[in-house]
């Protein structure tokens, strides 16, 4: 059965925001709990599931009308703007196609050391919503994948 409402990728949790002062090490990455079949054979089935997708179009002018995603070699181009049915593995890679924007401030504290800070904020290149999922943990699967910090 499919589900009853559609999941806009782009307003999910896209893993957390980060700030790193220079020479300091970045944080483990978070655990999410993503719910997947621990057999291979039932993983692979899980990955091949068909979804109902749409990517919506782009404002850029510059921006292709099609959407290149690769898994394993093979590509498969996703039309913006219109809902079609893609693997559950097309759709993993789509959501791990981030963008990152950094911004560094320079504080002074007050000893007077002068200390360099990046901020990362994550997005979605390609935004996009699932509009049908067959599995009843798709959507917390989507959630998973989502959260991971490239």
């Amino acid at each position: 059965m499919a589900t009853k409402r559609s999941i806009d990728a782009g307003s999910e949790y896209l893993g957390a925001d980060t700030t790193l002062e220079i020479g300091e090490r970045p944080a483990p990455s978070e655990i999410i709990d993503m719910p997947v079949p621990t057999d291979a054979a039932a993983y692979e089935a899980f990955m091949s599931e068909m979804l109902t997708i749409m990517i919506p179009e782009s404002r850029n002018e510059n921006d292709t009308p099609l959407v290149e995603v690769g898994v394993n070699g093979r590509k498969l181009y996703i039309r913006r703007g219109i809902e079609q049915q893609v693997r559950r593995k097309y759709v993993a890679a789509l959501a791990r196609c981030k963008s990152a924007d950094y911004s560094q401030v320079t504080l002074d504290p007050r000893d007077g050391e002068r200390v360099n800070r990046l901020s990362r904020r994550q997005s979605l290149r390609y935004p996009f919503t699932v509009i049908a999922d067959p599995n009843r943990n798709g959507h917390a699967w989507l959630r998973g994948v989502l959260a991971e910090v490239n």
